[in-house]
């Protein structure tokens, strides 16, 4: 019986490995912020039937092998090392994880060079002395077993303080009857840079949406983010305060901090932009991505869609088809991709992975992002959309959505300026361009040394980032303007919430009174 319990106890190691990144990542960080639904049924509950179904598997074959007497031929021992080389590979990643500068280098095809000595001596011993290997791999996962039971138990423990209600949305605030005369549409490109869409703008990327609006908008050449990071910036945009600080407490509380002494505040108790406008009478609504918007803001929203940002490895989840939703072929294929060199194939490399996961989300958000812009209903629209943020999911060579290629930062910036004429088109078919008001801003620009030297980064995205892409564009069309107005002193866009606020009461109609109203309310802020 004890050897019984002794090979099972292998088993079971050998399949915890092949999942380790899951429960690596579950307790480690404030994932369960960033996640759609609760991780209980999208990856515990998942994970755990899958190593229960490996594990029953490898000891059925295990069991067979020493019925038939085949347990003690060599083929046997080389057949269980070369299938140790998928959980070993996965173990390695996953226990990286909370370690990424160490993991982002491990990754890189060069980093094998320094490994092949070591591969061709564990190879040579393998094939010299397969039996002796092979009972050296079995000892080692029976000696890990204890150490991989307490992570996994840490992992769903840490998913079990906030199951359930804390990852439903809340109830949304009641329409209220009428339509608005004046309308706002807050466009939040992410990570928009002024310099590549404009100013320093690359000879090859043709922004004809974003050029047309420019000419008939006020437009700022100087305008810079709250933060570089949408965990800070998007708070600090719709409460139209500064903030330092931005600390995620579980899946439906965000922690700020002001600037000074003062103390942390949670997001939701603060009233923001969409508060006031619904103070004016007017319905608010939102559609993005990153925060959990619908378990943030739904008190002051009539409508909301929202989608979690890309989970990392060993976190995948469904996006908007439920919590139970099978996600078991997508987190096998995510586990293989994953192991050394087989992430450079195609098209199941986890960059193709990515890039067709965040088709789906931008797709799904598109299509009611547009419902939002054309409803004479809403007087607030706020979009909060995931392009051109990496990674890269337009062609413009090929002039659609793309998940495979050599795709940069600049084809997500023409799949911006595409989205714009999609949403502007929009408005216009539904007879509202007139009484709307367009701003279209990021909530920080390109981060060049962010991502210089991921994998997917091109040549291309290299010649355009010797320049400072930090600076958002801002561009502020009021309803009726035609004509355009440069701006050329800097501000910080935290300020957006004042001067949308003036435009919903009707205080601001007129291009021409912005420089001043900006100079004002910067001065407020510095105060």
């Amino acid at each position: 019986m004890s050897r019984v319990v002794r090979r099972l106890a292998v088993c079971l190691a050998f399949s915890t490995c092949c999942f380790l990144a899951s429960w690596v990542a579950l307790g480690t960080g404030p994932n369960v912020y960033f996640a759609r639904w609760g991780p209980l049924y999208t990856i515990v509950i998942p994970v755990l039937l899958l190593e229960g179904v490996l594990t029953l598997g490898l000891f059925g074959v295990w069991e067979l092998f020493r019925y038939w007497g085949w347990h003690r031929a060599i083929a046997a021992h080389l057949l269980f090392l070369a299938a140790c080389t998928a959980p070993l590979g996965l173990a390695l990643a996953g226990s990286l994880q909370a370690l990424p500068s160490v993991f982002s280098w491990l990754r890189n095809p060069l980093s094998w060079l320094v490994g092949l000595p070591l591969v061709f001596w564990a190879s040579r011993g393998v094939i010299r002395k397969p039996r002796t290997a092979s009972r050296f791999v079995r000892n080692a996962f029976l000696t890990a077993s204890p150490v991989l039971a307490v992570v996994t138990i840490s992992g769903a423990w840490a998913t079990l303080r906030y199951s359930g209600s804390p990852y439903t949305d809340g109830p949304l605030a009641p329409a209220l009857p009428g339509s608005a005369q004046i309308r706002v549409v807050w466009v939040v490109f992410d990570e928009l840079s002024q310099a590549i869409a404009f100013e320093q703008r690359p000879s090859n990327l043709r922004l004809p949406n974003l050029d047309r609006l420019k000419a008939e908008s006020f437009y700022a050449v100087a305008a810079s983010s709250p933060a570089d990071a949408t965990l800070v910036s998007m708070p600090a945009l719709i409460l139209g305060q500064d903030l330092t600080e931005a600390k995620p407490l579980g899946p439906d509380k965000l922690l700020l901090r002001r600037p000074g002494l003062s103390p942390a505040f949670p997001w939701a108790s603060v009233p923001n932009i969409f508060d006031t406008a619904r103070a004016l009478g007017l319905n608010t609504a939102l559609a993005g991505w990153y925060h959990p918007y619908g378990r943030l803001l739904n008190h002051s929203l009539t409508q909301c869609y929202w989608v979690a940002m890309l989970r990392p490895f060993g976190l995948e989840e469904p996006f908007d088809t439920g919590p139970r939703s099978d996600t078991t072929p997508e987190r096998w294929w995510s586990q293989i991709a994953d192991l050394p060199m087989i992430r450079y194939l195609r098209p199941k490399s986890p960059e193709t992975l990515r890039r067709r996961e965040r088709i789906e989300r931008f797709l799904w958000l598109l299509q009611h992002a547009r419902e939002l812009v054309a409803d004479p209903s809403i007087g607030l629209v706020l979009l909060h959309l995931p392009v051109p943020h990496t990674p890269a999911i337009y062609s413009r060579s090929k002039g659609a959505l793309a998940a495979e290629g050599p795709l940069s930062y600049l084809d997500n910036v023409a799949l911006a300026d595409q989205t714009l004429g999609v949403l502007r088109q929009a408005i216009e078919q539904a007879g509202l361009w007139d009484r709307t008001a367009l701003l279209v801003s990021s909530d920080h620009g390109w981060r060049t040394r962010m991502w210089r030297g991921a994998a997917d980064w091109t040549a291309e995205e290299e010649a355009a980032s010797h320049v400072d892409t930090s600076d958002v564009p801002f561009l502020l069309r009021l309803p009726g303007q035609t004509s355009g107005l440069r701006y050329d002193n800097p501000f910080n866009t935290v300020i957006t919430r004042q001067i949308l606020n003036r435009i919903l009461s009707g205080q601001l109609k007129a291009p021409e009174e912005m420089p001043h109203l900006i100079q004002g309310l910067a001065a407020e802020v510095r105060k």
